[in-house]
């Protein structure tokens, strides 16, 4: 197959590539070209800028391919140049979404657990952007809405995916837990952000989007990916700090009082949540066949990767780590004496 790769050159889009290039497929990347991974040699450029539409449509107006996988529209304006540049000229169009586009108030999470692609419904919303909302979230809303009801000229496929993690996230918020697991010490969540969640390892995205492109039933469906296995607060903090070779332990402790110490205001651990958020995984399934590694292996090897290869900045919030430890361990001392006193 011929495939087109908007972006490709960073986490998930690059293992895209190589898994790609492994099967033999050609393949031709979209980008700046300011990022050349190792397989740079082995694929074709464009040169070229995602947020200039005009830049867009000169350089790939014309072309042909059996794929495009879309990693970098943000905004229903990318999706429209998207459609209207490829029209005729794509076998499929593989739309990445977020799972982002569930949250502020999209679905009601203690009313639907677990929940499935249908729950939302995207014909009632606008393209603004809502003050105080994720622009993020909303961006890929407007991108799937357009899609669905404009993008008859490609046959097109959107994936929604969790929080992805593993090694190089460059969101940092494996880090952010990984980070804590190495020094050894305890780790604090908020009380009240005890839900259930899934996430997703960055070579099973990668690897699944690629799977999607040989299923034609596909075409025309939402799906969401994630893996299989569902996570606590207390199970993913006992795989992290075990695979760290640390005894885990995890701090809850009421977010007023958090909010109250100095330094972790803005204290907040990535992937907590108030209610949980579990997504029904038959549609892809049964469509897609999805694979996934067990988590505790992809989790080990991705302590391992930031144990041995990270050399970035210290996580988000680590200059107040002795403040979260302190806290830690004066809420135990003191929830403890509550417990002695009953």
């Amino acid at each position: 197959m011929d495939i087109l790769v908007i972006g490709g050159t960073g986490y998930m889009g690059k293992i895209m590539v190589e898994l790609l290039l492994g099967r033999g497929e050609r393949v031709t990347v979209f980008s700046r070209g300011t990022t050349r991974p190792e397989w740079w040699d082995r694929i074709s450029h464009i040169s070229g800028d995602r947020n200039d539409p005009g830049d867009f449509r000169d350089k790939l107006t014309g072309l042909k391919f059996d794929a495009v996988v879309d990693t970098q529209a943000y905004c229903w304006e990318d999706v429209r140049s998207a459609v209207q540049t490829f029209q005729g000229n794509v076998g499929r169009y593989l739309l990445i979404s977020t799972s982002s586009v569930y949250l502020e108030g999209m679905v009601d999470f203690t009313r639907y657990c677990p929940y499935d692609e249908s729950v939302v419904d995207w014909s009632t919303i606008d393209y603004s952007y809502p003050e105080g909302v994720d622009p993020y979230a909303v961006g890929k809303r407007h991108c799937e809405k357009w899609l669905v009801e404009n993008g008859e000229g490609v046959p097109w496929t959107i994936i929604r995916i969790p929080a992805v993690m593993g090694p190089g996230d460059p969101t940092g918020r494996m880090w952010w837990w990984v980070q804590r697991a190495l020094d050894g010490g305890p780790v604090i969540v908020a009380d009240e952000m005890r839900g259930a969640f899934r996430t997703l390892f960055s070579a099973d995205a990668a690897a699944n989007f690629v799977r999607t492109l040989d299923r034609p039933e596909t075409v025309s469906g939402t799906y969401f990916v994630s893996m299989p296995e569902i996570m606590t607060p207390e199970r993913w903090v006992n795989l992290i700090w075990t695979a760290a070779g640390q005894v885990p332990e995890l701090v809850y402790v009421p977010r007023e009082v958090i909010s109250r110490t100095p330094g972790l205001g803005q204290y907040m651990a990535p992937l907590t949540r108030p209610a949980s958020n579990i997504h029904w995984r038959v549609r892809a399934e049964r469509d897609i066949g999805l694979a996934a590694t067990p988590v505790e292996e992809w989790v080990a090897a991705t302590v391992a990767w930031y144990r041995d290869h990270y050399t970035g900045p210290d996580s988000d919030g680590y200059q107040h780590r002795d403040g979260e430890v302190a806290l830690a361990r004066g809420w135990q001392e003191a929830f403890g004496g509550l417990v002695a006193r009953f």
